[in-house]
């Protein structure tokens, strides 16, 4: 027991030691670890700054190198400089001297003028004395001959002044009248000079569309199975299209009655898709097929009025006007599609602007809109360009684009240039050839107007109405007409068609007379 307990103390010892010898072992390794690592610190630091010391001389030795090499060029440039800079001070000098006498002589000036006003400010006094002297001399020499005559002075000032105001008028006739000729004759060649430059940049596609067209029966099963006995199927189209349906017995043709250009094209597409119906037609899927017609149509008019929006390249437009706009492209006039003829207007009144120096923007949105109104008025009362015009008034168009819509067809009188551009552009696009027909009812009224107009006059002994309504061609008697009064008669005849006639384009008057010459001979 004492010897393990003896061997465990003995153990105990022996590692407490080894503990502590290794202990100083270590601190003297790590000693001399530091003192070898600052060795090696000083060795590196001694040879960098060998190293820079030896950079330093080598810089200095091409540096010295280098200004030996270019030490006289150096020279010569510092010369350079000096020498340049003795001719800068040389030329103050001199502009500081001329300055200096400037300056005097100005100087001298001012004095010379202040004595001349001074002069002038005492003669000024003179010849108001001598002014206020005359003055009193008149009103006494007036006084003496009013009273040797025996004048009355408020009776010759009215004289004088009636005789002047005369005077005056007579002038000012005669320069408004020169004024006016002046301005006819060089307005008129303007004119035509503005329209020839827009009509040859206008390059817009045109297309002469002619009204919406007819359905058809594609054969006779169809028929029956449209035109059920009681009639639902009829009624079914007409309640959810709006329109009255026309079958007529002799005719294949399915006729659309309505006021409403839109519904009428709602009901001819609800008919198309009706005639390829391969099931049974009843009134549920008559419904089924308006209904979806009906979206598709909607989705249409907005494409169409987006569509003439960024042709035009029109910004900030309310989405109700584009709608309205898109809605024209089922509208007619003398069978013109509106559609494309705001959109000619709208192109035609920019062109137009851009070569009279007008806002070209402005003038574009102005003829686009200018026909809105024909859009709505079915439903709304008055003329279209008024109706148009409030419409974008209450949608936030500005007051100069809604004036001009408002006085296209003079309905308030034009006050800008833009807005007779807008009616000139309306005319332009209407007048184009092919652009409109007119139906037999029109060109009739047309016909008969033109030949009273023509017959109303003493000497015409017929008229004739030719090249569809441009040329009117008036017979007169040649004994009751000369050739004088025959110029005279087709400038009357002219001025009283654009008088009491609107139509497009222009009319010729054509007057012809008649001279018939006999001679007889006598056989011998």
């Amino acid at each position: 027991m004492q010897i393990a307990i003896a061997a465990l103390i003995s153990l105990l010892l022996g590692s407490t030691l080894g503990l502590i010898i290794f202990r100083l072992w270590r601190e003297q390794l790590i000693k001399k670890a530091k003192e070898e690592a600052q060795e090696h610190q000083d060795d590196v630091k001694e040879w960098l700054d060998l190293r820079a010391l030896e950079e330093n001389e080598k810089y200095q030795e091409i540096e010295t190198a280098i200004w030996a090499k270019h030490d006289a060029d150096i020279l010569r440039i510092e010369e350079k400089i000096e020498n340049l800079q003795e001719l800068i001070d040389e030329n103050k000098k001199k502009q500081d001297d001329f300055w200096q006498k400037l300056k005097s002589d100005n100087q001298n000036y001012e004095k010379e003028v202040q004595s001349q006003e001074s002069k002038i400010k005492n003669r000024e006094k003179g010849l108001m004395t001598r002014k206020e002297e005359v003055k009193t001399l008149a009103l006494q020499l007036i006084d003496k001959v009013v009273q040797h005559f025996n004048f009355s002075v408020p009776t010759i000032k009215s004289e004088i002044e009636q005789d002047l105001e005369k005077e005056v008028r007579d002038r000012a006739t005669r320069w408004l009248e020169m004024l006016d000729e002046d301005l006819k004759s060089h307005s008129e060649a303007k004119a035509k000079q503005y329209l020839d430059a827009a009509l040859d940049r206008f390059m817009r596609p045109y297309c002469a569309e002619r009204g919406i067209g007819n359905v058809q029966f594609p054969d006779p099963q169809v028929r029956k199975n449209f035109c059920d006995p009681a009639g639902n199927n009829i009624k079914a189209v007409q309640d959810s299209c709006g329109c009255d349906v026309i079958v007529d017995e002799q005719s294949d043709q399915i006729g659309i009655a309505g006021y409403d250009p839109v519904r009428r094209e709602l009901s001819r597409r609800t008919l198309e898709r009706i005639m390829k119906e391969k099931k049974a037609i009843t009134p549920d899927v008559i419904r089924r097929i308006a209904e979806n017609q009906k979206k598709e149509l909607f989705r249409q008019i907005k494409n169409d009025g987006d569509a003439i929006a960024r042709e035009l390249r029109m910004e900030n437009m309310h989405p109700e006007i584009r709608q309205m706009m898109g809605s024209l492209r089922y509208r007619y006039s003398f069978t013109q599609n509106q559609y494309f003829h705001c959109g000619e207007v709208g192109w035609l009144c920019g062109l137009l602007a851009s070569e009279m120096q007008l806002d070209t923007k402005k003038a574009r949105r102005s003829g686009l809109l200018h026909d809105i109104g024909k859009s709505m008025d079915h439903v709304v009362d008055g003329g279209h360009a008024m109706i148009g015009a409030d419409f974008i008034e209450k949608r936030n168009e500005a007051a100069d684009v809604v004036h001009n819509v408002r006085a296209h067809h003079f309905d308030v009188a034009p006050a800008t240039d833009m807005a007779y551009l807008v009616i000139a552009a309306d005319a332009i696009s209407g007048a184009r050839p092919g652009a409109r027909r007119s139906t037999i009812e029109s060109y009739n009224q047309k016909v008969t107007v033109l030949q009273d107009i023509a017959r109303s006059y003493e000497g015409v002994t017929d008229c004739y109405v030719l090249s569809g309504g441009r040329e009117c061609r008036v017979m007169v008697n040649g004994k009751k007409v000369n050739d004088q009064e025959a110029l005279a008669l087709s400038q009357k005849i002219a001025r009283q068609i654009e008088e009491e006639c609107s139509y497009p384009g222009q009319i010729k008057v054509v007057v012809v007379r008649e001279t018939l010459v006999n001679e007889s001979t006598v056989a011998r």
